[in-house]
């Protein structure tokens, strides 16, 4: 009996030192760092810009998915900046570190670099001497690996970064069969590498709704999700000819001294060859079937990290167009682990397709805390695609959260008046046909500096304007020729509220990427603007108009406007409640905005530069009269 205890606790002992999470130096190679637990182990290459070059999962029965680690893109966790391009100064850099806990229950490794912001023959200074401190953590018991970022400026001015993280994953040794899944407005969309545009239309780049991107292998039932943070997510980027899941977040005004952090958390998941859902309690997916008597609808589930009790699943299946709902049979399960739930539910009295499959899990979690999950996805079957063939809109448009972000400021936000006074001229198309620089000559003392707009394959961009709240505030006025919010990007947004309450002026010009083409995403920007406007807002008027004044202001003073001088398309634009519109078209048509009272100041043109003039006339910002106003229209910004 005394033998038998003995024993009995010994295999105890055994299985606890087991279930132990660990962190260990490779003794032949100290830049080797593998966190390891009883069912996945992770290595870190500190020579390898700290990229993860191993993951060995139970799951996977113990096969490598990290393989050709030498190429250039090889490995997961690959630091990059958006503005530097790729490879960047990170690829190869030997990371410093340190572990910081080596277990029972966590194994943590910090590892560390300060940038350069070189890379070839450039130097970017926007991104230079930053501290990137990248974090890795795993817990006992779970397969969750959390990367923790976190980005101090150590310069002595703000600096405004965009962060882009690489991964590379080889299922199955050939680099070319993952297929890529991302949560869209169209529902959730994926592409491989025989498929590189997606059904929906879209290539290696997607807008997500949601803070996830999953990769699979769909023979082998293999698959790893990403979580991110959505609010500070840019897009998705998913390169299936690099073999590359990738996202890039928005850029971020950090002041000096202070730091930007976010997470990550890489997921490895047996079972799965599709995703639905990604989230740090639950992984889902749905995939349907059309049948004679409607739809068979696979479930696939399993825990992220700890088990999930009294999980209790529910799917409803509803048109699309056609006004119908089924709500097909629920499913329970005592628990939810890692290993993956799979359920076949037949449904049937279905009406006309296409429809929109809704899942909703609830259970609890490890500490007992309630958990609700919910996830969705459209099906076309016969009816087709998720697309507006007319409009390319989705018919089924998922909704877009509104992104909650977290901004970076300095201690004090000032205007920085000096002389001459400062004006930033950010010029996209169409800029310079708007009377705007001959406007400037007649203002004397003001000195006028331009930014671009600019083009790449990952969007339109905006160069010159300032990263640095400090050389925001030394201009007085800030003209956005024909710029889209996502050239400002939200950050840019949020930097020109402050500069608007801090008494800087601003004055926007008509164009084909602004006002009901764009979306200014920042609510503390957008509230400011004094115009209201629906999409498509700009056309051609039905017959040219002349330009007449509207409400009194000092905007107006001196302006006399011909019958010569015509506007043939402008925005249709509504003053908001308190904006005035001093001058207007011929039929009352507002054509240029202001705010007023005590109001930020922001002046709003609506009238369009497109077109030829008639014979005998003249294009109105061509004319003496409109560069008079917009020469009143800058001297009222700049508060002379």
């Amino acid at each position: 009996m005394r033998h038998l205890i003995l024993s009995l606790m010994l295999l105890c002992g055994l299985v606890a030192a087991f279930a132990q999470v660990s962190a260990t130096r490779d003794a032949a190679n100290p830049h080797l760092i593998t966190l390891k637990n009883e069912i996945v182990s992770y290595t870190i290459d500190l020579a390898n810009g700290a990229h993860l070059v191993s993951i060995i999962y139970a799951g996977f029965n113990h096969e490598e998915i990290v393989r050709d680690v030498k190429n250039d893109n090889g490995g997961l966790f690959k630091d990059l900046w958006t503005i530097q391009g790729w490879p960047g100064e990170f690829d190869k850099r030997l990371y410093e570190a340190e572990i910081l806990t080596a277990g029972p229950e966590e194994a943590a490794v910090k590892t560390w670099t300060l940038s350069t912001g070189k890379s070839g023959s450039q130097i970017k200074d926007d991104i230079k001497d930053f501290l990137l401190e990248k974090t890795f953590v795993l817990r006992t018991g779970e397969r969750i690996l959390t990367a923790r970022y976190a980005f101090t400026n150590t310069g002595d001015k703000g600096k405004r970064p965009a962060f882009w993280s690489q991964h590379v994953l080889d299922f199955d040794g050939q680099r070319k069969n993952n297929v890529y899944w991302r949560p869209t407005t169209h529902g959730v969309d994926w592409i491989d590498d025989a498929h590189r545009v997606s059904a929906n239309g879209r290539w290696y780049a997607t807008s997500a709704i949601a803070g996830w991107n999953g990769t699979t292998n769909r023979a082998l039932k293999r698959g790893v999700m990403f979580l991110m943070d959505y609010h500070d997510l840019q897009q998705l980027y998913d390169n299936t000819a690099a073999t590359t899941t990738e996202w890039m977040y928005d850029d971020v005004a950090v002041p000096a001294g202070k730091t930007w952090t976010t997470t990550i958390r890489m997921i490895p998941a047996e079972g799965f060859g599709a995703f639905t859902y990604g989230g740090a309690a639950l992984l889902g997916a749905v995939e349907a079937k059309e049948t004679p008597a409607g739809l068979r609808l696979e479930h696939t589930l399993a825990a992220s990290g700890r088990p999930l009790t009294d999980v209790t699943v529910k799917t409803q299946v509803k048109g699309a167009r056609a006004q119908w709902t089924v709500e097909a049979a629920s499913f329970t399960a005592e628990t939810l682990g890692l290993a993956p739930l799979t359920r076949a539910l037949d449904v049937t009295g279905i009406g006309p397709l296409p429809c929109v499959i809704t899942v909703t899990v609830t259970g609890t979690d490890s500490e007992g805390t309630p958990v609700e999950v919910s996830y969705a996805d459209y099906y076309g079957g016969s009816a087709g695609r998720n697309m507006d063939l007319a409009t390319l809109e989705p018919l089924h448009a998922f909704p877009v959260p509104e992104k909650r972000k977290q901004y970076l400021k300095p201690d004090t936000i000032a205007l920085q008046r000096g002389k001459p006074a400062k004006i930033l001229f950010i010029r996209g198309l169409w800029a310079e046909y708007q009377g705007i620089d001959d406007a400037v000559k007649s203002l004397g003392d003001v000195t006028v500096v331009d930014g671009w707009m600019k083009k790449s394959a990952l969007g339109e961009t905006l160069g010159g304007f300032p990263a640095a709240y400090e050389d925001l505030l030394t201009y007085e006025v800030i003209i956005l020729g024909n710029v889209s919010g996502p050239m400002l990007s939200t950050v840019g947004q949020e930097m020109l509220a402050d500069f608007l309450k801090a008494g800087g002026g601003v004055l926007m010009l008509a164009g084909d990427r602004t006002y009901g083409q764009t979306a200014f995403s920042n609510p503390n920007f957008a509230s400011l603007l004094p115009y209201a406007s629906a999409p498509n807002d700009y056309s051609r008027l039905k017959a040219p108009a002349t330009l007449k004044t509207g409400t009194r202001h000092a905007v107006t003073t001196g302006v006399r406007f011909g019958r010569d001088d015509v506007v043939l398309y402008a925005h249709a634009l509504k003053p908001t409640a308190g904006a005035l519109a001093p001058v207007t078209l011929a039929d009352g048509a507002p054509a240029l905005i202001v705010s007023a009272g005590n109001a930020p100041r922001v002046a709003v043109v609506a009238a369009l530069p497109f077109g030829t003039a008639p014979a005998g006339k003249t294009l109105y910002y061509q004319g003496k009269a409109w560069q008079a106003l917009m020469a009143r229209t800058l001297e009222w910004l700049l508060r002379r």
